[in-house]
């Protein structure tokens, strides 16, 4: 095989999908943390799933009569919500570094006297800034985010606005309760933030 195929080969095999992640090299020898990271995972999955409906539906969105995407999307973007807050998942105890990329897995060389890579062993390389990763951060800020502007469309449009009725108090009754929902959910996205505990 000449020296351009194997270099080939070389770059074909690290841009392949690994079996694990950077964290999970970093996590090696830790059993508890590796289940708990796996679990992450997986509802890192689950969870971006459904966050990419409403992602896809938003990006191909088409206002009519000055609606924007977050008022005619209000019942899926509270149920995402309260699934974050009032669900049976803890997401305040999610750590930063499980709902987002901040390390990527790199390699260590090691040559023989011809140059030749004779071993390559995997490490985490630290990203500054991280990635989007599993994408558990940025769904739930997102997700965040389309809650700020229905809230404040609510305050712009009057409270009677949610009401199939018009009534101020339905609808006041509606904005507190997304209010109080909208203060956890940031409270959330703050803890995710600031957990970096190992």
């Amino acid at each position: 095989m000449s020296e351009t195929k194997e270099a080939e080969t070389a770059e074909e095999d690290t841009e392949e999908e690994l079996p694990f992640d950077a964290v999970d090299l970093m996590l090696d020898g830790n059993l508890q943390a590796q289940i708990n990271y796996s679990m992450v995972k997986a509802l890192a999955k689950a969870f971006d799933e459904k966050a990419s409906i409403l992602i896809n539906a938003e990006e191909n969105f088409e206002p009519e009569n000055d609606e924007t995407f977050a008022e005619v999307a209000m019942p899926e973007i509270e149920a995402m919500a309260k699934a974050i807050v009032e669900g049976c998942v803890d997401f305040s105890k999610i750590r930063f570094w499980e709902a987002c990329e901040t390390a990527e897995v790199a390699w260590e060389e090691t040559k023989d006297e011809n140059g030749e890579v004779v071993q390559r062993v995997p490490y985490g390389n630290p990203l500054d800034p991280p990635r989007e990763g599993n994408r558990l951060l940025s769904n739930v800020e997102k997700i965040e985010a389309w809650m700020k502007q229905v809230h404040k469309i609510h305050e712009e449009k009057g409270m009677g606005w949610v009401s199939p009725y018009g009534c101020p108090e339905d609808g006041q009754q509606a904005y507190d309760s997304r209010g109080k929902c909208l203060e956890k959910l940031t409270k959330i996205v703050d803890s995710i933030n600031s957990n970096f505990d190992g």
